[in-house]
């Protein structure tokens, strides 16, 4: 009996060490490198196949390694797949020839996609400065339409980008954290026409031509944490709320030194209406404060100090890393 007890046990360890290196093997990983002027073709081919094998709770996972990738057309995700590089050492380059028209709409494109990540890049473009290129409906860093469930994080976005940092329509559970938009070249992060269900939070902007943050016929939308500021921008204000909200949250932010060219408010009103709350942000040097919403704000403290805010819990960090 024990000669059998002990068989038995050495080969069930034998099949637990044959299925171990299986799982390892399993994982659904690639990593692309910098490549020539079309570098989105190895990335959109690293992609299509992952996305082939993933599934929601087995993500593909496509690894961007440091250096410039120069694209030449949108890189399009799919669902279920990962688009990770290594930092701000992960640079998306692009002219604005890349992201013009409707059928190329951003640097990195999304459309009716489920359960995608985005993170730890760096996006530039060839503008040098804030009129360089100009801005329209098209040339956004990210787009996302018709998606649901995303996560945008830990990506900055250098000056004088062309269009949106993130530009969002009719998507559900897009999730926008940890990013730094050194101005943009309209809004720093845009949620559009029914998006619903979404939450912007500990981000630091830079308001360059329109706004930090636009929130437009949307319902369930929570923007928190985040520092705004800008002393050399075109904008009008940091946060803009905008026709038809519902349940619509702005908390926790410190907007402090902007100076736009045609206003500079802290939170802006453009024709909004309905449930609206503007509570517990810290503002100093923006005018006017808040043209809309409820709620309780500390207006014009005498400590200017960001650190100081930030360690009580508002703005840009006090949610950690």
């Amino acid at each position: 009996m024990l000669k059998r007890q002990i068989g038995t046990l050495f080969l069930a360890a034998c099949l637990i060490l044959t299925a171990v290196p299986a799982a390892l093997g399993a994982q659904n990983t690639i990593t692309v490198n910098p490549t020539g002027s079309s570098a989105q073709t190895a990335i959109n081919n690293a992609i299509n196949s992952v996305a082939s094998k993933a599934t929601s709770s087995n993500p593909g996972v496509v690894i961007l390694s440091a250096g410039t990738y120069k694209i030449s057309a949108p890189i399009v995700l799919k669902s279920n797949v990962v688009l990770k590089g290594s930092g701000d050492g992960t640079i998306i380059f692009a002219t604005g020839s890349v992201c013009n028209s409707e059928g190329a709409p951003g640097y990195i494109f999304g459309s009716g996609v489920s359960n995608v990540e985005v993170s730890h890049l760096q996006f530039q473009s060839t503008a040098t400065g804030p009129k360089d290129g100009g801005h329209g409906s098209y040339r956004n860093c990210i787009r996302l339409l018709s998606v649901s469930n995303a996560k945008i994080h830990d990506i900055l976005f250098d000056r004088y980008l062309y269009g949106d940092g993130v530009r969002i329509s009719k998507s559900s559970g897009i999730n926008v954290y940890n990013c730094r938009i050194q101005s943009s070249g309209h809004d720093g992060v845009s949620f559009l026409s029914g998006t619903k269900n979404s939450r912007m939070y500990n981000n630091y902007v830079e308001v360059q031509t329109n706004t930090g943050v636009r929130v437009d016929n949307c319902a369930n939308i929570e923007v928190d944490h985040n520092t705004f500021t800008g002393s050399a921008g075109s904008g009008w204000c940091c946060v803009q709320l905008q026709n038809t909200l519902t349940n619509v949250k702005v908390h926790h932010n410190i907007m402090h030194d902007f100076k736009g060219s045609s206003s500079s408010a802290g939170v802006g009103n453009w024709n909004a209406k309905g449930s609206i709350s503007v509570y517990d942000n810290v503002m100093w040097n923006v005018s006017p404060y808040i043209q809309v919403g409820s709620g309780s704000n500390i207006l014009g403290p005498s400590d200017h100090n960001v650190d100081n805010w930030v360690a009580k819990g508002y703005g840009y960090g006090s949610l950690g890393k």
